[in-house]
């Protein structure tokens, strides 16, 4: 959640929203739009409490005051409760590649017994698969005002590794 709703002062918020029951909150098709969205907006609600019990609260709850939807039915929106998101309940983009390397060994007697010319070809990321980092910089499902933020919420930036590179060496060994 952005902003600091619950007052920590941190440089990081920790505030974390509510996940719909049932719902995956990853987006399966991330690389198929114009834009990496990694997560689905969508999946996240604001913390809840039942209105019923707000007097009974150790703490006074802080409404947000411009929540784009209403509070579902006998439930109040509050800035400074955390949701029921666990830690690690969501896994980043995996990581894969495949690096390869070929080499021919020469051995050229006139020079000596034991010299060698060996000619090197090495392709790193062979497949050029993009491996994409974790959106930590794009985790504001929410604004601190409760807005939702569907446009940049689980935007992927960056790449873990690099595209694919390829090699020839000429590797001289005696």
């Amino acid at each position: 959640m952005g902003g600091d709703p619950e007052g920590t002062l941190l440089d990081e918020t920790g505030e974390v929203p509510s996940l719909l029951p049932g719902c995956n909150a990853v987006n399966k098709d991330f690389k198929k739009g114009a834009t990496p969205l990694y997560l689905d907006a969508n999946c996240f609600i604001l913390p809840t409490v039942p209105t019923s019990s707000l007097a009974s609260l150790p703490y006074q709850c802080a409404a947000f005051t411009g929540a784009a939807a209403p509070a579902p039915a006998g439930q109040t929106y509050c800035a400074n409760l955390h949701g029921n998101l666990g830690r690690n309940t969501i896994i980043g983009p995996g990581l894969s590649k495949l690096d390869l390397s070929v080499f021919k060994n020469n051995y050229i007697r006139r020079i000596s017994e034991s010299f060698n010319a060996q000619f090197r070809a090495e392709i790193f990321n062979i497949f050029n698969r993009a491996n994409f980092g974790s959106p930590t910089d794009n985790l504001a499902v929410f604004d601190q005002n409760g807005v939702q933020q569907t446009q940049t919420a689980g935007l992927l930036t960056a790449t873990q590794t690099t595209s694919r590179q390829i090699q020839f060496a000429l590797k001289l060994i005696w």
